[in-house]
């Protein structure tokens, strides 16, 4: 089963022409963070004591070496590729070299073309949370965490994004695909550990329909690293794990 997205865009630019006739717009999307949706999610993600890897929430430590998720709690998803057609370049393989000593983590490098609009999107990794169906219900979770660095020679800049039911062009909703919620991270040269709380995560502006007040952790589909275009990178990823409230 290959669900490898491609990026992004299409319809953008006639949104952003409706978006600069109708300023309401503006109000719209300013009103969505209060929505159920949205106050649900917050509830959710509200954890005074901070938040810890859940009991079952390994999603994959690449210590076996292959491009499976870790076999737990009906996930059993596959680790896949993506770029776009205009000549960026990705490989990806689990590597010597994990966090935190550890034997083995996910090395992706390649280059990006350089170009303006939608068609030069870049290249990146994903992986589906599930083999079996499509959604993963991640509701008794609040985020995800996960261990990255950049090589000396790499670029930083990559977007962590968790595609649901409302973005993903599998779950036949989206009419504007592929602008899934996420978060533009900054590596360093160093392990770093990155938590992504779903009360946090956002859709890029200005594109993709729906644009709903929040990511669906109950109707999740598959997560993705994004490098943009003209870029040159050359990243380590390790140690993913669904996050839960401490009790």
């Amino acid at each position: 089963m290959t669900r490898s997205p491609r990026s992004p865009k299409n319809g953008r630019l006639a949104l952003l022409g409706a978006l600069a006739l109708v300023s309401s717009c503006i109000g719209v999307s300013q009103k969505r963070h209060d929505s159920p949706a949205t106050r649900a999610t917050a509830a959710l993600s509200s954890c005074p004591k901070g938040v810890q890897a859940a009991a079952d929430g390994d999603l994959d430590d690449f210590e076996d070496s292959n491009t499976q998720l870790t076999k737990m709690a009906g996930r059993d998803g596959y680790w896949w590729s993506k770029k776009d057609d205009f000549g960026s370049t990705v490989t990806f393989a689990p590597e010597d070299g994990g966090a935190d000593g550890s034997e083995i983590a996910m090395h992706l490098f390649g280059v990006t073309t350089a170009g303006s609009g939608d068609l030069n999107w870049g290249a990146g990794i994903g992986v589906n949370f599930v083999t079996q169906g499509l959604f993963f219900d991640a509701s008794k979770y609040v985020g995800i965490a996960f261990k990255a660095k950049a090589g000396p020679k790499s670029t930083r800049k990559v977007r962590f994004k968790i595609g649901d039911v409302n973005t993903h062009p599998d779950a036949k909703v989206c009419t504007g695909c592929w602008n899934h919620f996420g978060a533009d991270l900054t590596l360093t040269g160093d392990w770093r550990e990155y938590k992504v709380l779903f009360a946090d995560v956002q859709q890029e502006p200005y594109w993709g329909e729906p644009r709903p007040a929040s990511v669906t952790p109950s109707k999740l589909i598959a997560i993705d690293w994004t490098i943009g275009a003209g870029q040159t990178y050359d990243m380590w990823i390790d140690n993913l794990v669904f996050l839960e409230c401490r009790p």
